[in-house]
């Protein structure tokens, strides 16, 4: 018995004892102040693997390392939202074409792809922790959201044609009328991608409940929230009609970002 003891506590101790798995980081990457005033920014993936914050707040770049939006982030002090940095890291090549991660419909035509996002997410929080020294915890708290779900005559989905990798494009027209083009994406693709290309109209998290399962291609024909005076969909008019799915308020847990500490960043 007491040997059967000594070994679980041998056990116990080497599983306490573990180290936990380094995370990814960049192979090179440097960051400096934006002073130029614009009052735009960008982020994006080039095909090169390199990753890209021109003119962003550091909010922005916490927001995408953990895949999170802006009222999920709490604790941080306020300069993370005025002051703007250009970041760039460099992994290994990805992909044939640029993406982005943030844009604005400054942006007309904006590319994005989900199967790279875990992995730059997680070098991007190597590189916050070492150079703005960024400590957080996370949380589950209850926030307002909105759940993605089936329309009262039920969904109107295209099977995706090939198994290829899920990605989107948004193209924004005259009059802010925008096309979102989606292959192979799940709904809680869809659900991650409505924040991002109708962000006016997806003001809050968006969270897939609709329970179907499979990849599908998509596509949705909207006005932007800017100009619906002008005629034409809403994006959730759009989402009814054209693929029979609708967005409901919804209250449930959501993580949360709690910022414990974060300093100004060091030199390069």
């Amino acid at each position: 018995m007491r040997v059967v003891a000594c070994l679980l506590l041998f056990m116990s101790c080497c599983a306490w004892g573990q180290a936990p798995a380094a995370r990814p980081e960049f192979e090179v990457a440097d960051v400096k102040p934006n002073t130029s005033g614009e009052p735009l920014g960008a982020g994006s993936i080039l095909p090169s693997g390199q990753f890209r914050a021109i003119n962003i707040p550091l909010k922005e770049v916490i927001k995408f390392a953990y895949s999170v939006r802006n009222e999920a982030i709490t604790g941080a002090p306020a300069w993370i939202d005025s002051e703007r940095y250009d970041i760039n890291g460099k992994a290994a090549p990805v992909g044939l074409e640029e993406t982005f991660w943030r844009s604005t419909s400054a942006v007309q035509v904006m590319r994005f792809s989900y199967n790279w996002d875990d992995t730059f997410r997680l070098m991007v929080q190597s590189f916050l922790a070492d150079r703005f020294k960024l400590a957080v915890h996370l949380e589950k708290r209850p926030m307002d959201v909105l759940a993605l779900v089936a329309a009262k005559n039920g969904p109107k989905l295209q099977k995706a044609a090939d198994s290829g990798r899920p990605e989107c494009t948004r193209t924004v027209g005259a009059e802010l009328r925008a096309q979102a083009i989606c292959k192979n994406a799940s709904m809680a693709d869809l659900a991650r991608a409505l924040q991002i290309v109708a962000p006016g109209y997806a003001n809050r998290e968006v969270v897939d409940l609709t329970g179907i399962e499979g990849a599908y291609d998509l596509q949705l024909d909207w006005v932007g929230i800017q100009n619906i005076d002008s005629g034409g969909l809403t994006m959730p008019g759009a989402l009814e009609k054209q693929l029979g799915l609708k967005l409901e308020p919804r209250k449930l847990p959501v993580t949360v970002v709690v910022v414990d500490h974060v300093e100004r960043p060091s030199e390069n």
